[in-house]
């Protein structure tokens, strides 16, 4: 996390995993709603972010655990071909 002028970010590298999570939440859970604004910053990060073989691995292992899937990351690791 770096923090400027009380404004924190998390690092580069976990921004994409960060905005599918908020993502999947928004999907799933009616009452969770993101903002214009916030959705507009998820979009931008899952684009620079793109899904990693780990990532695609884990929302397996979670969705034989949970028994529904997170379409989200789903449909990022198949366009990719992961």
């Amino acid at each position: 996390m770096s923090i400027d002028n009380r404004k924190a970010q998390p690092p580069i590298a976990a921004r994409g995993v960060i905005a599918r999570t908020h993502m999947y939440m928004e999907q799933t859970y009616p009452k969770y709603k993101m903002s214009k604004q916030q959705s507009q910053l998820m979009q931008v990060w899952d684009k620079q972010d793109p899904v990693s073989k780990w990532e695609c691995k884990r929302s397996k292992r979670i969705e034989n655990l949970q028994g529904n899937a997170n379409t989200v990351v789903d449909s990022r690791c198949k366009s990719v071909g992961l």
